[in-house]
């Protein structure tokens, strides 16, 4: 073969190579999760309409597929209100930055602006809290331990030097 010819046939295992490894990763990415949280096969699947996070916080939790719908709607940040609060919040951060910005700023002006944010905040804060209620009040016992575990190790502070992810605490008595 001349020098020409190897090039090209080195060209196209190359390319080939990579189709091979797009089509496993994209086999791997897409796979069914765990049997029992697959949906059933067939004309009647409903699609994941939550963005498959809530999902596969439900399968981390272990809830089973016939509850794990419900939890999923009320975890979901899908609601209209939620929207809207956090982008009027986006709004009101982005107003302080242009007063604090100013050549001359005012000061209280600034400060009806910190106001707002937290009033803002807080009603973003109490909406949180009750979709986080209402998605526990669907739980067994077993399931809203894992559910408190999971909102634990994510929401409260850790100790400097305690390791956090996947080496760090895994029962609730280690993460106090």
């Amino acid at each position: 073969m001349s020098r020409d010819g190897l090039k090209i046939a080195l060209i196209l295992s190359l390319a080939f190579n990579m189709a091979v490894v797009g089509a496993v990763v994209y086999g791997y990415a897409r796979r069914p999760a765990y049997e029992a949280f697959c949906p059933p096969p067939g004309p009647g699947a409903q699609p994941d309409t939550f963005g498959g996070r809530c999902g596969r916080f439900a399968r981390e939790i272990g809830i089973p597929r016939e509850r794990a719908a419900r939890f999923s709607h009320m975890m979901a940040d899908t609601s209209g209100e939620m929207r809207e609060a956090r982008s009027r919040l986006q709004e009101v951060r982005g107003e302080l930055i242009q007063l604090i910005g100013e050549p001359k700023p005012d000061e209280a002006s600034i400060m009806a602006k910190v106001d707002e944010i937290s009033g803002l905040q807080r009603e973003l804060e109490k909406r949180l809290i009750h979709r986080l209620l209402d998605a526990s009040s669907t739980l067994d016992p077993q399931e809203r331990e894992r559910f408190m575990h999971v909102i634990r190790f994510r929401c409260l502070p850790r100790e400097s030097g305690q390791p956090c992810g996947p080496a760090g605490p895994r029962k609730e008595r280690e993460v106090r």
